[in-house]
């Protein structure tokens, strides 16, 4: 008498894989490579901390247009765009009412910093909340020693 065991076991061992196994690994593959590319990106990625402004294309041509494309852009830059990096530095001091501060560069040219309402400010708090120790990335006009800010990014 032959029993369903003694067929099954007679019969051998049945493969492993079928027609679906390929499509199951390439899946697999794929979830597994976004996976690690999110987690690569979310370590070693760009900051998050926002671009200064008048950085790309659109200001970078004549009278504050675009370059190519033949069409020449209207009007005056933003008055970020026409500002360069002036200075990276510590904060030594700052004045009680918070618009000037003094910021020690690395060489160790201590330069004052000027704040009006146009200075764009780009801290996770207000200009107020800066203190000494802290390191600033100013750009802006600078006439000597003096720096009229145009933005001002806090460091990590």
């Amino acid at each position: 008498m032959t029993t369903d065991l003694d067929t099954a076991l007679a019969a051998g061992p049945r493969p492993w894989r079928n027609r679906a196994t390929p499509w199951l690994a390439a899946a697999l593959l794929l979830v597994g490579g976004f996976a690690g590319g999110a987690q690569a990106q979310r370590v070693y990625g760009p900051d998050t901390a926002p671009a200064p402004a008048g950085r790309g294309a659109a200001v970078d041509g004549p009278a504050g247009g675009a370059r190519g494309g033949g069409a020449r852009g209207g009007g005056a830059a933003p008055p970020a765009a026409t500002a360069t990096p002036t200075t990276t530095g510590t904060v030594t001091d700052i004045d009680i009412d918070g618009d000037t501060m003094k910021v020690r560069r690395e060489s160790g040219e201590v330069v004052t910093v000027q704040t009006d309402d146009r200075t764009q400010v780009r801290l996770t708090g207000a200009l107020k909340d800066l203190k000494a120790g802290d390191t600033v990335v100013v750009t802006g006009n600078s006439q000597g020693s003096d720096i009229t800010a145009a933005t001002i990014s806090r460091q990590k």
